[in-house]
């Protein structure tokens, strides 16, 4: 008998009253596409719990001996039947259909269903539901409690979203994962199975039983759970599942410790009330917006913007045109301020504000219209959809553009992608973390681990089915999801086949970086103490946890270099791969082209050719706009932020020539005011001083053919008022005392007025 339920919930059906014994005979698919329900939830299992729960094979061949089915590779745990748990208050009649295919209904309900928990006793649902006692307890009373989660909803696609993985305490992890992908207009419901959501999860979930299980947090008696909310991509319902989540069940906001979200898409509703929350968030993806208390296993934007500037600059690319969606409108501004500090030209820069048909054909008619080769894609999974069905709708010339975007991890796993990838002809340039040395191992470990999973049914038999594009013995999808070739009965998964570019490293480090933070945050703020829940010593704990997030230095299999937060953005920086994107044989194939170190700021070619004209790679990420306005206005503002300097100015030969000459004549200057002071005329003096002030002048010549700089300006200032005064005085007083030894009063005026005009055009030149 179990200690802890390891069961399906869904509450339109009374399956778990009676379990089939066959999965085949396991008819929740049929229900969950006819009722609209994309999942079942399940509350997990231990793993150090022995079960008494029979292997059963997955997919067995339809026999009317179960015992003769062969054995398989792969086998998945059934749900336990809750009527065998002690303390049951329901009572049941159960009706056994003999074994046909298919199956309908197996029992006769003659009272209200019962949840299942990982409580004592099973509470009762009833069409409406009060809320929970223990919601309506306070906040001290729940944080000492041990009760574990109890779910009492007002809806009944929460249990379908939503996977617990009990704590001991009041500690959970809430982890937002798109195990599900969107579909439907309004994007409300769930469409298929995300491969790699689901390997991304079983990493999630061995990342927190080796935190649990290690000497870390056993040392102070704590375990950490999760809830695991299956966001579908979808906005409005996150919101549904979180507001319900929080309200109709005894999970407190001060249960939480803090958030895990794995879902990149744009949510502004649930960003929302994650801010509400103001609980510490670990995004495992590159960060689109800034919120508080948010931190990320991968860095922001701007490191992606960085390495996207310092790959088109080092291949002599001038000009881009950028294409973008609501998800990344902060993003633009910034990275044109990138681009225009690099010298590149955006010429174009398009807002794509919904991913309608029509708008994607516009947008690349305005493409075609444009001079700029490299075209930078921000643009969430259903515009890239609608973009690749324009670019064919447009008819386009195969290689017209470069598109450089984020890598998305549905690119080779999604169907939508898969049936555009063959028609799309133009050339592909990704972004993607830099994949660690031991990830290969991993996903080794995970591939044995998956099936032992504690999982819904459903989300297992929707895993099995995509990864190998079968269908179950009496499964039912609809005819868009539906496979033609039913699965054998002996399968053998390669995630490496499966999901060849999935990424587990992210979330496994979210996942240690909360446990090593808890441990911190313990230690340094109430050592010693047992807590039950996270507020046990502080009121407001969550800044002072999410201070010990980005204090964290430690090592880790899945990280090259020591996992530590950037201080000041809250976000990692690691190094990011620049990779081609090909169609061959079916199949998406990455390509290194180079490799960005955020530590050094530059960018690094892999190629190994020596001359930059016969790469590939520099032929394939080179743009240049001559004629577009937006690079001869770049030219004229590069033009006018370029600082003058004193050593341009002198490696400058026609400015040398000039220099010397205007030295010659100061010294010529300067040997003529000798000969007139040693001579014996009547005015030597005055004609020795006017030779002076022309040997000054010649000396400030150059500092007018000069580029302005701090010398040369310092000259014109100082340097030629000094040299035409003194040119001028001597002649002046000499011009005065002529005219006294003379004294006539006609030249007297004439003399007069020629000084005033010689001082006159003296003002208007050096104005």
């Amino acid at each position: 008998m179990l200690s802890q339920a390891q069961a399906a919930i869904n509450p339109y059906t009374d399956i778990f009253v009676n379990p089939p014994k066959n999965l085949v005979d396991f008819p929740m698919a049929n229900l969950a596409s006819k009722s609209g329900l994309a999942s079942t939830g399940a509350f997990w299992q231990q793993p150090q719990v022995q079960s008494t729960v029979s292997q059963v094979p997955w997919n067995p061949t339809y026999q009317t001996n179960p015992s003769s089915a062969p054995s398989s590779t792969i086998s998945f745990q059934s749900y336990q039947n809750p009527s065998t748990f002690p303390s049951t208050t329901s009572t049941t009649t159960t009706t056994t259909m003999p074994t046909t295919y298919p199956t309908t209904r197996m029992t006769t309900k003659k009272n209200t269903e019962t949840l299942w928990t990982t409580s004592k006793s099973p509470m009762k649902l009833s069409k409406n539901p009060k809320p929970s006692k223990v919601n309506q307890k306070s906040s001290k009373s729940s944080a000492t409690s041990f009760d574990s989660a109890q779910l009492s909803v007002l809806s009944h696609r929460l249990l379908n979203d939503v996977l617990i993985i009990p704590s001991s305490r009041r500690l959970y992890i809430l982890a937002i994962l798109p195990i599900h992908q969107s579909t439907g207009q309004q994007n409300f419901e769930c469409g298929e199975i995300d491969l790699n959501a689901v390997v991304r999860m079983a990493a999630f979930l061995e990342a927190l039983k080796t935190i649990n299980e290690s000497n870390l947090l056993k040392e102070i008696g704590a375990d950490i759970g999760a809830i695991i909310v299956d966001s579908c991509s979808t906005d409005l319902r996150s919101v549904a599942d979180l507001y319900e989540l929080l309200s109709g069940t005894n999970i407190q906001r001060s249960d939480l410790i803090a958030i895990i979200r794995d879902d990149s898409t744009y949510m502004p509703n649930t960003e929302q009330i994650m801010r509400q929350l103001s609980l510490p968030v670990i995004n495992t993806f590159f960060t689109t917006h800034s919120a508080p208390q948010t931190s990320g296993t991968l860095p922001s934007m701007s490191l992606p913007i960085q390495s996207v500037v310092s790959a088109l600059r080092h291949y002599q690319s001038t000009c881009v045109n950028i294409i973008f969606d609501e998800k990344y409108a902060e993003t633009v501004s910034e990275f044109q301020k990138v681009a225009l500090s690099e010298g590149m030209c955006v010429e174009v820069a398009i807002h794509v504000k919904n991913s309608s048909s029509t708008v994607a054909e516009m947008v690349v008619r305005r493409l075609l219209l444009s001079e700029a080769r490299i075209v930078v894609a921000l643009l969430s999974e259903d515009t890239w959809i609608q973009m690749t069905k324009a670019l064919r709708s447009e008819m386009v010339i195969a290689g017209r553009f470069v598109f450089v975007s984020m890598q998305d991890q549905r690119w080779t796993t999604s169907r939508r992608f898969i049936e555009s990838w063959p028609t799309f002809e133009q050339h592909l340039i990704s972004i993607a973390p830099k994949n660690p040395i031991n990830h290969d191992e991993e996903i080794k470990k995970l591939t044995e681990n998956i099936p032992n999973l504690s999982l819904p049914n459903l989300w297992l038999k929707q895993f099995w089915s995509s990864a190998f594009k079968c269908h179950v013995d009496n499964e039912d999808m609809g005819g868009s999801n539906s496979f033609s070739r039913e699965c054998a009965t002996t399968q053998k998964l390669n995630i490496s086949q499966v999901a060849p570019d999935v990424d587990v490293a992210s979330i496994s480090l979210a996942a240690h970086s909360i446990g090593l933070a808890f441990r911190s945050f313990v230690d340094r703020v109430c050592p010693g103490a047992l807590v039950i829940s996270l507020s046990d010593c502080v009121n407001d704990p969550f800044s002072g946890f999410h201070q010990s997030i980005l204090d964290l230095d430690f090592v880790h299999h899945l990280s090259d270099i020591p996992v530590s937060f950037n201080y000041s953005t809250g976000f990692r920086d690691i190094s990011l791969r620049i990779n081609r994107v090909q169609f061959v044989e079916d199949r998406l194939q990455f390509s290194e082209i180079g490799v960005f170190d955020p530590i050094q700021n530059i960018y690094k070619d892999s190629s190994d050719t020596a001359t930059p004209s016969a790469r590939g790679s520099f032929l394939l990420m080179s743009s240049t706009c001559p004629k577009s306005t937006c690079a001869k206005e770049l030219a004229k503002s590069t033009i006018k932020q370029q600082l003058p300097s004193i050593v341009k100015a002198l490696t400058d030969v026609e400015i040398m020539i000039f220099t010397i000459f205007s030295v010659l004549s100061a010294l010529t200057c300067l040997m003529c005011m000798y000969l007139k002071v040693i001579s014996v005329s009547e005015y030597r003096n005055l004609t020795a001083i006017t030779f002076l002030g022309l040997a000054f002048l010649s000396l400030s010549a150059p500092a007018f053919i000069i580029p302005p700089n701090g010398i040369s300006c310092s000259l014109r200032k100082l340097l030629f008022p000094i040299a035409i005064s003194i040119t001028i005085a001597p002649v002046f007083v000499k011009t005065v005392l002529i005219w006294k030894s003379i004294g006539s009063s006609s030249s007297s005026v004439l003399i007069a007025c020629c000084i005033v005009i010689i001082q006159t055009d003296i003002v208007a030149v050096w104005d």
